[in-house]
């Protein structure tokens, strides 16, 4: 009702028939002074605000984003753990975090004095045999030699005493051809008896001293024979003991290459150039275990973003090379902003429930924010641009087909 049609209160002088006639007709007055102009104008704005939206719904575009369950920065290069090789007690330490360390840098050291000491008594053991052996190498040669010149000296003797044979023999024939013609001529009396007497003597007198040269002979070389074996067994004693002092040379000589190999593995070296990330405590004194962890170290050079999808929102939707945006916990996005990124690489199976995809990253958002290892925040990558239309009749449809969850739940659209 128009204001001006308010009832007034009632006129005690007049009839209330009359009242309600005259409350009836301003009201007829003021309708007819009110026109339609601002209903039409009304339905004229909600009608374009109507057509301006479907057109957006069916027209405009927004971006798909995916959005990571966990993200992380990690160095290009996996952290190489530190961990104890063996059981002992640290005596040196050089882990401090953030400390740059150089590839085969000795950072702890653990105690070696037991097997330095046997190592210097293996050593000691070693510097020994090595004369041993080389007097008895020597030994070895000059009875050789000895050997030789004897077995030289033994047949020049054999060979004189040989002919002295075949001397001893001639004069036996001549001796034995003499008693013969002589005894023959004694018989015929030709010759005094004691003649042929004294040919017989001469000849028995040849023949024993030939048999004594030959017997010389046979001594001879029976002595040669027996002074040949001597020297044989010698020698051949003397190979033994020398086979026996290269076999405890070659045993001392990998006892010491065992020992400082123990006494090597008894220290923790960086694997590669980079800086000391973590540490888990050890000092000086402490004793660890084998196997023990006691810190790590990260890589130098660049780092790169890796983050973690539901397989059933990015696979096949997610690509290298598309465009993404890091955003780091800790450091508020609307005072830091967010990290520049692309995708690098994808995981070419799912591990677990998750999928795993790499991402190159862009320059630091804030001259207050550095990117480091192990920074953890949350990626969103940009899949595609869809009508709102277009995402609704998808949602629609993996619902609708018993999907239950739509595969982009862990999406977010913006236009």
């Amino acid at each position: 009702m128009h204001p001006c049609a308010a009832a007034s209160p009632p006129h005690p002088s007049r009839p209330r028939g009359a009242e309600v006639a005259a409350a009836f007709d301003r009201t007829l007055r003021a309708l007819e002074r009110d026109s339609g102009h601002g209903s039409l104008v009304a339905w004229s704005v909600a009608t374009l605000v109507l057509a301006a939206w479907t057109a957006w719904f069916c027209l405009g575009e927004v971006t798909l984003f995916a959005v990571s369950r966990t993200a992380r920065i990690e160095v290009r290069q996996a952290a190489h753990p530190l961990s104890a090789p063996v059981a002992g007690r640290v005596v040196a330490s050089a882990l401090e975090i953030g400390r740059p360390v150089r590839a085969g840098e000795t950072v702890v050291e653990f105690d070696t004095a037991a097997e330095r000491l046997r190592l210097r008594e293996e050593e000691a053991r070693l510097d020994a045999f090595q004369p041993r052996l080389g007097s008895v190498r020597q030994e070895i040669l000059l009875r050789e030699q000895t050997d030789a010149k004897e077995q030289r000296t033994a047949l020049a003797a054999r060979l004189v005493a040989r002919h002295r044979v075949e001397e001893a023999d001639a004069a036996v024939e001549f001796a034995r051809e003499n008693e013969r013609g002589l005894r023959e001529e004694s018989v015929a009396g030709s010759v005094p008896k004691i003649d042929a007497q004294r040919a017989a003597a001469d000849l028995r007198r040849l023949a024993a001293t030939r048999d004594a040269l030959a017997a010389e002979v046979r001594r001879i070389e029976a002595d040669a024979q027996a002074r040949a074996g001597t020297q044989r067994a010698e020698i051949e004693a003397l190979r033994r003991q020398a086979v026996v002092l290269e076999g405890e040379l070659a045993t001392t000589r990998a006892t010491v290459a065992r020992l400082r190999n123990e006494i090597d593995r008894q220290k923790v070296v960086a694997p590669v150039d980079g800086r000391i990330g973590d540490i888990a405590g050890v000092r000086i004194g402490t004793y660890v275990t084998a196997g023990q962890s006691i810190g790590s170290v990260v890589p130098g050079g660049g780092v790169l973003l890796v983050a973690e999808f539901d397989p059933a929102a990015v696979i096949g939707r997610i690509r290298i090379g598309q465009a993404s945006r890091l955003r780091l916990d800790g450091f508020p996005w609307a005072q830091y902003g967010m990290v520049d990124a692309t995708v690098r690489r994808i995981a070419g199976e799912v591990r677990g429930t998750h999928l795993r995809v790499e991402f190159d990253l862009g320059s630091d958002p804030s001259p207050h924010v550095a990117l480091r290892h192990g920074q953890p925040g949350s990626v969103e990558v940009a899949l595609e641009r869809v009508t709102p239309a277009q995402l609704v009749l998808r949602t629609a449809g993996q619902w609708l087909s018993g999907a239950g969850r739509p595969a982009h739940a862990d999406a977010t659209s913006r236009q």
